[in-house]
This record gives structure tokens, C-alpha cells and sequence, in this order.
């Protein structure tokens, strides 16, 4: 039996300033995803990176006295420490100034052009910098001032210049006919009417695809004035990055051309309209596959509102890293904010998130296994000599409900539910401790079932260790080597195996997770 391929990519990221926390968030969450499906079986790859080019980076470039090319790798380089910080685990990292994706996207541009899906003409419109975007003065909004802004608020430039051209208007049916068939390609189905309603209502323009006022970027072969504008240059990062059109194209082969790799795009919803709407288009002009879903999260607001940089309201992930340690933001991250909506973050309620559940309820608990299991048979694990009380019984019938669900809640990246229903399964966990109370059995002598008690709690701790290890990737690694746990008791599939557990012995316990105090 084949294995399942499994192909994941964040949006690749603007270098115009330091990396916030709607990077990480983004990050965290494709890195935990892709985790999940290794850990289920799947041949799972992630890809992440840079958008380099176009006017803004440019400027950004001048206003720091450097080259762009020195200033998009210096910056670079610093979203891969943040990465490293954050223990993403990526297995391709892009630059769209790379030479290899550079020649790549010249010669996509000119086999569009030689198909005739892009033509030379003249752009006159409403050009947002900040977003690198075309606005229809539709789709702009009145400022107090008269001035006309963006949807984010940025304020839109009239231009004027020679530009090419994407015959994106002829394939407007197409993409209806493409969200028609696959109702399940974008997520939230909520986005599909405000794409809809936003963008193929009024009618769907050609794209300008060029420009000649920018000196960074790629420029058409066949006129290099033009540089090729950043949507065509930023998309086909997805195949650059896996060898498309190069001497070595295996990884494009072993998971974008083959039709039976799931293969999904995760962005923030603001982006969603360039992957569902002209992504789509172009692959589909370049006779290549669909991806099998676009995943268009929702924004990370605080109690500001939306972040930005006006308001002062930007979370630097680096101080919550160095503060709490990195799987502490992870796991806020994953469990706080859900994909289909905006997901407020808040310091308070991070810490309490934090406490509750990271100290308490997961790190009180196997403390509290370790402390017991260390005074008793020499710290090994037995399975006792007498029948499974109710409340075992009831503990681990719930460890295999739990495993049970895992795979649906992976497959449809319900991924804060998955973590409730984790949680859930580690509070019973602690209510079994409470309610068999263990100190008693040992005063009475009751050795079998304390054996049996400590058999039971031992592998429910073992499966939350399993199941959250995509999250909590820094704490289990210490939890593991505290529970002496192998890598194939940590195996999913081998987590309904109870047995693996007897005649386990333990090692010794330090806190994993502290519990942050606050001033009151």
C-alpha cells in the first residue's frame, strides 16, 4: 500500500520590515498541520519564504542605504531565526531572488505569452504600494480627506503606464464552474461569497502583469523594461520551490504532479483573491493540476483591533519566545485561534491559557504520575493482577475514542478542536487520579490496583505526549525522556497498544512547564 503525499505552504512572506505574529501565526500553523500528517502516516513536505521584489522593497532598500538584494536577505535571515526559535520544521525555504525561480518565472511568463493569455496594453488605475494591488475606484474607499484608500486603509496613487496584460476576464465561468464543482477547495466556505461577491460579480478584469516604473523585479525576456509585477513572480514560488522547470524537478514531480498528493495553500484571508481567483487561472492555462485546498485564515486581533504599526499594537513573537519559551506561543496559538474566524490575542489571557492548561492540567499531571510511579516497584510500570476497575475501564475506552478521532479532525485542520478534545481526555486523566486516589490504595496495601492505576495513567499520558508533540514540540522531547518513552510507543499507530506499557520503567521528573506567576 502507497503512502499518502502531503504538500503544505505558507504564503511567502513580504520582507519590507521584521517578522509579527501574523507570521508566526501562519507559520506555527502550516509547521503543525504538516506534523500531524507525518504523524498519521502521511509523506508530508512544508515549503515557506520570501516575496523579494516590487516598489516597496525597493524604497525599503534606499531608506536603509543598502542594495535590495543585500536588504531582502538581511531580512531573510531574520525570519529564519524566528523560524529556528520557533522550531519550524520546514523542509524548503524560498526567495523569489533566487536565480533559480527567477529564470522560471521568465519563461512561464513568455509560454503565457506565446499562448496568448498575455498581451502588451496600457494600465491607468488606482495602485495601492503597500499591498502591491490594483483597486477599481469600486473597490476603494473615501477617506475623510477625499483621498481614496485601500481595504487595509492605505492610501491608493493614480498611475498611468505600458503594462502586459493576463486575459484573466475570459476565464470568469471557469472559476465559477471550479468553486461549483470542488465546494470543499476553499476554507472557510464563507470566503467563496466574498470572493464572489467582491470580485466575479462586478466582473473579472485582466490583470496588469508588468511595470515599467519598477526597476526590482524580473523582467520579460523579450522586453526587459517591463519587470514582471509581483503576483505571477510571488504564485509560482509554489512550484519553484519544488523544482519546477529545473535540471532536478523529483520533489514537483513526487508531490505537485502526481494527482493523488493532497496539496494545500494556508494564508492569511486578505491574500485569498491572488490564490483562489488567479492562481487557479494560471495553472490551469500552464495545463498543470489544482491545488486540493486553499486555507484562508482569519486575522489575529488585540484589544486594539487589527494590528498595525499606526496603532502600535504589533506583537513582536520574540518576546513572548524568550519570556515563555516557544511552545508555550505555539500552543496558545493553535488552541486561541481557530481557522475560520479572527482569533484575539491578549497577554492575560495567554497567561491563563499558559497556567491552566499547560502547567496544570498537562504538567501538574505527569508530575504527579511520576511522583507516585517513582515510590512503587522501583519506578516500573506493571499492569496489576486483578480486574480493571470501572474508572480504568472508562479511561482508556476514552484514550481510544480520542485516538479515533484524530485522523478526521487532521483531515478537516480542525486543529483547536483537536487540542479541546486532548485537553478534555488529560482533565479525566487528572479527575481518575482524584477520584482513585492512589495515596489510599497504598495505605491499604492495595498493590494490584495501584499497579493497574499507574498501567492506566501511564498510557493516557502517553497518548496525550503523542498526540501533542506537533504543538509542543521542545516540552515532550523533555516529558519523553522523563517517561524513558520510545519512538514506538510514541507511534500513533501503536498508541491503542496498552500492552506496550508493562514492565516499563520510568525515569525521573522535573517540571516541564512552570507556572507563571503574576503580580497582582
Amino acid at each position: 500500500m502507497s503512502i499518502k503525499k502531503f504538500y503544505i505552504t505558507t504564503p511567502i512572506y513580504y520582507p519590507s520590515g521584521k517578522p509579527h505574529i501574523g507570521h508566526a501565526y501562519s507559520t506555527i500553523m502550516a509547521d503543525v498541520i504538516c506534523r500531524y500528517k507525518t504523524l498519521v502516516g502521511y509523506d508530508a513536505f512544508m515549503q515557506t519564504g520570501m516575496d523579494e521584489h516590487g516598489q516597496k522593497i525597493a524604497e525599503a532598500a534606499q531608506k536603509a542605504g543598502v542594495e535590495p538584494r543585500v536588504f531582502v536577505n538581511d531580512i531573510s535571515k531574520i525570519f529564519l531565526k524566528l523560524w529556528k526559535d520557533l522550531d519550524i520544521n520546514y523542509n524548503s525555504f524560498i526567495q523569489t531572488s533566487e536565480p533559480r525561480h527567477e529564470k522560471v518565472v521568465q519563461e512561464v511568463f513568455a509560454e503565457l505569452q506565446k499562448s496568448g493569455y498575455i498581451y502588451l496594453g496600457e494600465w491607468e488605475g488606482l495602485y495601492c504600494v503597500s499591498c502591491e494591488e490594483n483597486y477599481t475606484k469600486t473597490q476603494a474607499s473615501v477617506c475623510p480627506d477625499g483621498s481614496l484608500a485601500c481595504r487595509l486603509g492605505h492610501k491608493l496613487s493614480t498611475k498611468k503606464e505600458p503594462s502586459y496584460f493576463f486575459k484573466m476576464s475570459e476565464f470568469q465561468g471557469w472559476i465559477k464552474q471550479l468553486y461549483e464543482q470542488n465546494p470543499s477547495f476553499i476554507m472557510p466556505k464563507t470566503r467563496v461569497n466574498e470572493l464572489t461577491n467582491s470580485f466575479l460579480d462586478e466582473g473579472l478584469q485582466d490583470l496588469s502583469v508588468s511595470r515599467t516604473s519598477i526597476d526590482w523585479g524580473i523582467p520579460v525576456l523579450e522586453n526587459p523594461k517591463h519587470k514582471i509585477y509581483v503576483w505571477i513572480d510571488a504564485l509560482l514560488n509554489y512550484l519553484t520551490g519544488l523544482g519546477y522547470k529545473q535540471k532536478d524537478d523529483k520533489l514537483f514531480q513526487k508531490y505537485w504532479n502526481d494527482p493523488e498528493t493532497e496539496i494545500v495553500h494556508l494564508m492569511s484571508k486578505e491574500i485569498t483573491r491572488f490564490h483562489c481567483i488567479y492562481w487557479p487561472i494560471m495553472l490551469h492555462c500552464l495545463k498543470l493540476r489544482q491545488a486540493s485546498k486553499v486555507i484562508s485564515h482569519g486575522w489575529i486581533i488585540t484589544d486594539q483591533g487589527k494590528m498595525s504599526k499606526s496603532l502600535g499594537n504589533v506583537i513582536d513573537p520574540n518576546e513572548y519566545i524568550q519570556q515563555f519559551g516557544s511552545d508555550a506561543l505555539r500552543y496558545y496559538l493553535m488552541k486561541e485561534m481557530p481557522i475560520e474566524r479572527d482569533g484575539i490575542f491578549g497577554h492575560e489571557l495567554f497567561i491563563e491559557c499558559y497556567n491552566a492548561d499547560l502547567a496544570n492540567t498537562y504538567g501538574n499531571l505527569v508530575s504527579r504520575f511520576l511522583g507516585i510511579a517513582s515510590k512503587h516497584n522501583n519506578g516500573v510500570i506493571r499492569k496489576g493482577n486483578v480486574p480493571m476497575d470501572n474508572l480504568s475501564i472508562e479511561l482508556e475506552n476514552a484514550g481510544r475514542e480520542l485516538i479515533t478521532s484524530v485522523e478526521d479532525c487532521v483531515q478537516s485542520y480542525k486543529i483547536n478542536e483537536l487540542i479541546h478534545n486532548i485537553l478534555d481526555f488529560a482533565k479525566l486523566a487528572n479527575k481518575y487520579v482524584e477520584e482513585t486516589k492512589p495515596w489510599v490504595l497504598t495505605k491499604e496495601n492495595k498493590l494490584e490496583h495501584l499497579n493497574n492505576f499507574l498501567f492506566c495513567l501511564c498510557n493516557a499520558i502517553r497518548i496525550i505526549a503523542s498526540l501533542l508533540q506537533p504543538i509542543l514540540t521542545r516540552g515532550t522531547k523533555t516529558m519523553v525522556e522523563q517517561m524513558n518513552l520510545t519512538k514506538q510507543m510514541l507511534d500513533f499507530h501503536s498508541l491503542t497498544n496498552y500492552e506496550l506499557m508493562d514492565n516499563h520503567k520510568i525515569g525521573n521528573s522535573t517540571p516541564i512547564y512552570n507556572r507563571i506567576e503574576t503580580k497582582k
